[in-house]
């Protein structure tokens, strides 16, 4: 691992206050570890003269690799400009390039370009430009001898594409990194201490391996990094990533950057199957991410929020006779709720869900979290129960994911 050290400046007062979200320096600093460049700082810090310059006095003398975003706007609360020049003793100037190109970018969207955004193509004289295409704030770098500093905007895809595109590249070349290449293993069903279990031995032989368990509400991601320039640590490295895919196989949906309901599509499209969701406990959640995958008309016909028992006999077929004996929250209503919407559109496959979200409904018998999936692909059927704690919206968020595992066990034939 390079010596190098970074530090992400976060500018923002509606960050400090919590109206918004960080997500910014949590993706940054995935990409930089990506290309071997560790996060050594996350500094935030308001939109504030005498703030924003103490941060990068901060920063300069601990990182060598500064990467700031926010307050590159046009309007006055925006000073992240005036305060760069100021820090850098430099002036801003009009970059026509810059200027040229938020002009067309308003004329594309046939809107006269409000005069203050002329402030946009202001930059600082010894700065070098990062295109910006998708908006009119340009990235700005300043190079010393042995430091790179970097200004992005705060909207997260125009930042987003500087980096993919340009910073990272730049990054690497200035510094002559070591090439790093990531592996990793998307899992679910499992928890990340069984994980660990099942893996101990394979952790101990392969200990010079850094391997990173990253758990979320949905599953636990496994990452491995490797150095390329060294042949014999690939190799060892290949080696352990094998034996991990071997242990825990099942478990493993995708080593890709890629969420399950991605996967399903593409097995679903490959085989020209069709799929129809039935859902109450996930309260169409597991339909909602099946729709946001592009392309999913190719395979998804459509689903129904059966809510109310009332809905489950009309519209799916549940027997009257299983919600009076078994209840609504039971296996044989899950299953008659998957079979039912099959027949409802004709589907190759389908998922149904039926439970307790919370916090209310628990009974003697049912707490709150437990639930029954149900999955149906042609003849072959699955239902499982679960029982995933208190809180309703991770219920539904887990309640999603196992339903979606289900289905895809059932397409790859995979023992439960």
């Amino acid at each position: 691992m390079n010596s190098i050290k970074a530090e992400i400046i976060t500018i923002g007062n509606e960050i400090l206050s919590g109206w918004t979200l960080n997500t910014n320096a949590h993706w940054i600093a995935q990409k930089c570890n990506d290309i071997g460049l560790p996060i050594q700082w996350m500094t935030t810090i308001a939109d504030a003269e005498e703030e924003i310059k103490t941060a990068l006095l901060n920063a300069s003398a601990r990182a060598e690799v500064i990467l700031c975003t926010g307050g590159l706007g046009p309007t006055p609360d925006d000073i992240t400009k005036k305060t760069i020049a100021s820090f850098f003793n430099t002036e801003l100037v009009l970059d026509e390039k810059t200027l040229t190109h938020v002009l067309k970018l308003f004329e594309s969207r046939d809107v006269i370009m409000p005069e203050i955004n002329r402030n946009q193509a202001l930059v600082p004289e010894t700065a070098k430009i990062i295109p910006n295409s998708l908006g009119t704030a340009p990235g700005l770098v300043f190079e010393k001898t042995n430091q790179l500093f970097f200004f992005m905007p705060g909207v997260p895809k125009e930042m987003k594409q500087m980096i993919e595109l340009n910073i990272l590249t730049m990054i690497k070349s200035f510094f002559n990194l070591a090439g790093f290449k990531t592996y990793l293993l998307r899992t679910t069903g499992i928890a990340e201490s069984r994980l660990f279990e099942k893996l101990e031995t394979a952790l101990e032989v392969y200990e010079d391996i850094p391997v990173s368990f990253l758990p979320k509400i949905i599953g636990v991601d496994i990452k491995l990094k490797i150095n390329e320039k060294s042949d014999d640590h690939r190799k060892r490295a290949e080696q352990f990533f094998s034996e991990i895919k071997k242990i825990i196989k099942k478990y493993i949906y995708t080593e890709e950057e890629k969420e399950l309901e991605e996967i399903i599509g593409e097995i679903l499209r490959s085989r020209k199957l069709s799929l129809a969701i039935a859902e109450s406990f996930t309260g169409g959640l597991i339909s909602d991410w099946i729709t946001n995958i592009p392309g999913s008309s190719d395979y998804f016909l459509g689903s129904l929020t059966s809510y109310s028992n009332e809905s489950k006999v009309r519209e799916l077929g549940v027997s009257e006779n299983t919600l009076k004996n078994l209840g609504a929250v039971s296996e044989q209503t899950a299953l008659e709720m998957a079979i039912g919407v099959q027949k409802l559109f004709g589907a190759d496959c389908t998922i149904a869900s039926t439970g307790i979200a919370g916090p209310g409904g628990a009974t003697e018998t049912k707490s709150v979290g437990l639930c029954f999936l149900s999955a149906v692909y042609k003849n072959k059927t699955s239902v499982k129960k679960f029982n995933f704690g208190a809180n309703r919206r991770i219920n539904k968020e887990r309640g999603s994911m196992a339903a979606l595992e289900s289905l895809r066990r059932l397409l790859l034939d995979i023992e439960s």
